[in-house]
């Protein structure tokens, strides 16, 4: 079973459960880890981070690749410790020891600015919502790194009552809780008292959600609880066995829910938004910081879009594809987004004088930029050969005879592209043995001073005083000359 199905299906018993853990967790529970820490017992050198539910399992898969080999190529040796939201109980930090388990993005940059508690110890903080004003603007900044979209889920395992879609302003009177919006025959439904719900105080998605609205204040009809327990961010807890229960939920997340417990309502009611990793503004341009989270950092490059997109997020495009992944802000609405690219390599291998010429040819639907890696088998040959007009270009020196199988890898340097790579197989004959270059270099002059003694010969023949006089001193040199060039062609043989 792959890691997303095995998360994906525990994360969805521990939501289930976790507002439940929440409320009945003794005050100082020891450490229960979830699937989604990529670090139990992290150390103070660690990237250490709590807080969205929405960004959790990107972050998390993210840092998968990062602590198991990544950070290498960003000069790190540092992990990044990302703590679940769900669990309840505690964490343990390197030198505030165990604490307790931030939920939600409130709670997270909370956390981030409570040194009584937590220290600094916590580097970031998961956050789906921007920055407010106050402290969290004044000392924090939010580094936008993936696309979200808000919508609203109702329920698919029990047919719900709701119609297949609603306008904004239909949804704003909903959580108003006006008259002629309380029952879903008034819009289009079945009968059926409506129940809106939204997420637990705390939630960055019900904040951008009540924003969304433009309500500062929800009617009375609407919970943030079922039976008193708390409802969990892109839970289908509220709605899958309810007729008449509606939610803003991540679109993407609820992607990741099994069972198809849900039924979205897009079109008019689809909200996108930035998602964010809070840090301190004095810990913006650490380099462990923009290693991680920066414009070049691993979170904004190609290598971590997949896991991006794991966690249900689309990976954001940097400033260099005219997007905000990477930089520090209280917001942005900047929503340009990594197009990815497929990329196609073929390889070719021709044999020259001094061994197997590989050329690599990598395409797209728009240029990919980048580098390539040539191999034998696993054993690398040769790495970062730039393409140039497409192609890059590598020759394996004297191979021995016979069958060759070799393989380029492209790595793209660009997050919009993907990479790809190609083999081939050949048989490699080594060119006949000729001459040397002294040898035949030798045998120029050679054959060049026994010429000129023919030549000289000749005119000799003809010529009478005076000149044959001078020609005959020039002959003299002429034989000289290719006795020498006799000794040369000799010692190079």
């Amino acid at each position: 079973m792959s890691v997303r199905k095995t998360l994906t299906a525990t994360f969805a018993a521990a939501v289930a459960t976790s507002a439940v853990t929440l409320i009945a967790s003794p005050a100082h529970a020891a450490y229960n880890p979830q699937p989604e820490d990529s670090k139990a017992t992290p150390v103070a050198a660690d990237l250490i981070g709590v807080g969205s539910d929405t960004t959790m399992l990107a972050l998390y898969h993210a840092a998968v690749l990062w602590n198991d080999g990544a950070k290498a190529g960003y000069g790190q040796s540092a992990d990044v410790a990302t703590f679940s939201a769900l669990g309840g109980g505690e964490i343990t930090l390197p030198t505030k020891g165990l604490v307790a388990r931030p939920n939600g993005s409130s709670a997270g940059k909370a956390a981030l600015l409570n040194a009584d508690t937590y220290g600094t110890d916590l580097d970031f903080a998961r956050s789906s919502d921007a920055l407010k004003v106050g402290a969290e603007a004044d000392n924090l900044k939010a580094i936008p790194f993936a696309l979200d979209t808000v919508v609203m889920a109702v329920s698919n395992s029990t047919p719900s009552h709701a119609p297949a879609a609603l306008t904004k302003e239909q949804l704003k009177s909903i959580y108003l809780c006006e008259a002629g919006f309380t029952d879903w025959s008034s819009l289009g439904g079945g009968a059926g008292v409506i129940k809106p719900y939204v997420p637990q105080p705390g939630s960055g998605t019900e904040k951008f959600f009540k924003a969304q609205l433009g309500i500062t204040t929800y009617g009375a009809c609407v919970k943030d609880n079922v039976s008193g327990t708390p409802v969990q961010e892109h839970s289908d807890a509220p709605v899958k066995n309810d007729p008449d229960a509606i939610v803003p939920i991540s679109k993407g997340r609820a992607g990741l829910i099994p069972g198809n417990t849900v039924r979205l309502l897009e079109g008019a009611v689809a909200f996108k938004r930035a998602v964010y990793n809070v840090v301190r503004n004095a810990d913006l341009n650490k380099p462990e910081v923009q290693a991680f989270f920066g414009e070049d950092g691993f979170l904004c490059s190609a290598a971590a879009a997949g896991a991006i997109a794991e966690g249900g997020l689309t990976q954001l495009a940097t400033p260099d594809n005219s997007g905000a992944c990477g930089t520090g802000v209280e917001s942005t609405s900047n929503f340009t987004t990594n197009e990815v690219v497929s990329s196609t390599t073929t390889l070719t291998g021709t044999n020259v004088a001094s061994g197997v010429q590989l050329a690599a040819k990598v395409s797209g639907a728009s240029q990919p930029t980048g580098s390539v890696a040539f191999y034998e088998g696993t054993t690398l040959l040769k790495k970062d050969v730039p393409l140039v007009s497409g192609q890059g270009t590598f020759v394996v020196p004297t191979p021995t005879a016979g069958a060759h199988t070799y393989k380029a890898v492209f790595t793209p340097n660009n997050a919009k592209y993907l990479g790809s790579e190609a083999t081939v197989t050949l048989s490699y004959t080594p060119a006949a043995a000729g001459p040397s270059p002294a040898l035949v270099a030798a045998q120029a002059q050679l054959d060049a001073a026994k010429a000129k003694v023919v030549k000289l010969k000749k005119q000799l023949k003809k010529a009478t005083g005076a000149k044959k006089v001078k020609l005959k001193k020039k002959l003299k040199k002429a034989k000289q000359a290719v006795k020498t060039a006799t000794a040369a062609v000799a010692a190079a043989s």
